[in-house]
């Protein structure tokens, strides 16, 4: 190597590595090595990405949709009262104190 990296002349030491990586009988395996390499370089683009979270998702779908079914199929059928609170008071005996609040200042 030169002494100086950013010398004009030649490196006779990095031309000769160079061209014995570089030899028609190895040529086969620098070109598997810089494709290898190139491969795991590479960003995935967007479809790609999506084409992964494909089977996860319709996995999830698919068990979403089970559960659902289910309970659609097996849940209560009674009638289910609403759990507000206007609701919870007024089913308490408290609508005569709800209507007396609401007209006390009319």
């Amino acid at each position: 190597m030169t002494e100086n990296p950013f010398g004009h002349e030649r490196d006779v030491e990095l031309g000769a590595l160079l061209r014995s990586h570089l030899e028609a009988d190895r040529h086969t395996e620098f070109v598997a090595q810089v494709r290898t390499a190139m491969r795991a370089d590479a960003v995935p683009g967007p479809f790609e990405v999506l084409g992964a979270w494909m089977r996860p998702g319709i996995a999830a779908a698919a068990l979403i949709a089970l559960a659902a079914g289910w309970w659609l199929t097996t849940g209560n059928r009674a009638e289910v009262a609403s759990t507000t609170p206007v609701e919870v008071f007024a089913a308490g005996g408290g609508a005569d104190v709800m209507l007396a609040t609401a007209l006390e200042d009319r």
